[in-house]
Parts: C-alpha cells; structure tokens; sequence
C-alpha cells in the first residue's frame, strides 16, 4: 500500500497510527472521511495550526493555557487543598463533578522505570517549590490505581514525611489500573468526598 499512495498521504497515516488507540485500518478510515470532506480537513489543519503556536503547559499547575491559565487565575478556587494529576485530562474529568474548588498540579505522568520514566521526567521539582511558596492545609494524591500510579504516590509520601499538612488519595470504588479520565463522575465525585489518608 505504501507504493500507492502519494507521499503526503503517507506521511499523514504514519502520523495518525502514532496516537493512541488509532491502527492503520482507523488511520486510514480518517484520512478517507477528511478527503471527502475537505472543509473539515482545512479545519482540522487550521486548529492543529494554533495548538502548535498557541498552547503550553501553565508554568504552575502544568495544564493547557492559551496565554493565561484559567485553573490558577479563578478567584473561586479557595479550598487550600492541592490536588496531585498524572495528566492534564484527568483535571477535566474531576472538574466535570464541580465540587472541587482547591488547586492542581500536573505531573506529567507517573513514576516507570520499565518505560523509563523518573524523577526527572515528572514535574516534581515543579511541586516541592510550589509547596515551599504556598500554603495548603491538604494534598490529595489522584494519580489512579494502577501499579506504576501506586508507586509514583508512595515515592511523593515519602518526600513530604515532615510535611505539616493532611496527604490523601480518592477513597475506593476507582477500579485498580484505570486512569480518572475513564471513571463516570458519580463515582468519582464519590471518591473524592471519601477520601481517605495515605499512610506510609
């Protein structure tokens, strides 16, 4: 197939295998629905355009901003409670149950050393500081359930021993191994009013 089809097109359906959860057979389901319809394909071009040259982790709570962050700038956001993420979706996915209103902050991922991911590839450094210069009265731990999730949160408990505040995780009714993003909000929310102490 790959001697067919014009260089451009090749490149495209390599790029789209890439994602996640998207083989050849979608990729080139996706790339057949957008040259039918060449409005949305100009769309598509257009807005990945922007994400390329307007997007950017917030320096503080590393989700998306377009400027300014709209999680750190909220004047409503009171509760001196910090909430630990793996990934920037997973703050949309607590947010859909609005009744969190403390603040964020986005790892970037979780401890793996078979993927090689450490220390140095999260933003931990980013979360000392952030706790050296703020003052919370709680952290909650909502990195899921998975091993690698288990392992990121025991390392991080372990680093704030001396801290003076309350450390927390989601109380239980989060499957073990699924990531928050999956969860439908009336457990989630559940697990976030139940939220138990983590202990060492």
């Amino acid at each position: 197939m790959q001697m067919l089809l014009p260089p451009s097109l090749q490149a495209l359906l390599e790029a789209l295998e890439r994602l996640p959860g998207i083989g050849p057979r979608s990729a080139l389901r996706i790339v057949q629905a957008l040259l039918k319809k060449p409005d949305l394909l100009r769309q598509l071009s257009h807005s990945l355009e922007g994400v390329i040259h307007q997007i950017t982790p917030c320096p503080v709570c590393g989700f998306w901003t377009e400027g300014f962050c709209v999680l750190c700038t909220d004047p409503a956001r009171t509760e001196p409670i910090l909430c630990v993420v793996k990934d920037a979706s997973d703050i949309l996915a607590i947010e859909r149950i609005q009744t969190f209103r403390g603040r964020y902050h986005v790892l970037g991922g979780i401890l793996d050393p078979l993927s090689g991911v450490g220390e140095k590839d999260l933003r931990l450094v980013q979360l000392w500081d952030r706790l050296r210069r703020e003052s919370y009265e709680e952290i909650i731990l909502a990195l899921g359930t998975s091993p690698e999730a288990e392992t990121t949160a025991y390392y991080i408990a372990q680093q704030l021993a001396d801290w003076p505040g309350r450390l927390t995780r989601f109380a239980s009714g989060i499957p073990v191994g699924s990531d928050l993003e999956y969860v439908d909000p009336l457990t989630l929310a559940r697990s976030l009013r139940e939220r138990q102490p983590l202990s060492l």
